[in-house]
């Protein structure tokens, strides 16, 4: 009886995914963890606009710090002294 290696059972797409990943690490092994994620992000963006897809917008910049919401004085307790 012929018996089967695990590489057969690859299937072709997880191949691609695995090629795709070492071709990226390749390409920004030497940035930074957040200059590679820019990267990745910016040619993701530019490989959704070639292939006409709808890519979302978001701001450039983010406000330094979130603002806590605050309870209007109608809604606080009374507390008894």
């Amino acid at each position: 009886m012929k018996t089967k290696t695990s590489a057969e059972f690859v299937p072709t797409a997880m191949r691609q995914v695995w090629d795709w990943k070492d071709a990226v690490y390749r390409e920004t092994q030497h940035l930074s963890t957040h200059a590679a994620l820019e990267y990745i992000l910016s040619q993701g963006g530019a490989m959704a606009r070639q292939l006409n897809l709808r890519v979302a917008v978001f701001p450039d910049t983010a406000p330094p710090v979130a603002k806590v919401a605050e309870t209007s004085s109608k809604y606080t307790v009374k507390r008894r002294r």
